[in-house]
């Protein structure tokens, strides 16, 4: 259970970073240039951390097994997730 935690938390910053590479490539709000790590983790980890909670936190889900986090966390990896299947698919 902790490491589903520290997972979901990795995935957020991993999601910081991939609205921080949306913002760079769309507007020109973020004056700095990103960086390789910046992009690695934005467009390619943070996908994958994401449909790894999101699959186990499913699993949970139909199981009907407790799951202790926090709400805000879940509603929001989830929500970055369906807006990255999104994005990528169109």
């Amino acid at each position: 259970m902790r490491l589903l935690l520290f997972l979901a938390r990795v995935a957020l910053i991993c999601n910081v970073f991939f609205i921080v590479c949306l913002l760079k490539r769309h507007t020109h709000v973020i004056p700095f240039d990103v960086t390789g790590f910046v992009i690695i983790v934005g467009w390619i980890l943070s996908l994958i951390f994401n449909a790894v909670v999101n699959s186990v936190l499913l699993g949970r889900l139909v199981t009907k097994q407790d799951v202790k986090m926090p709400v805000w966390l879940k509603l929001t990896n989830l929500l970055i997730f369906l807006f990255q299947i999104v994005y990528f698919v169109l």
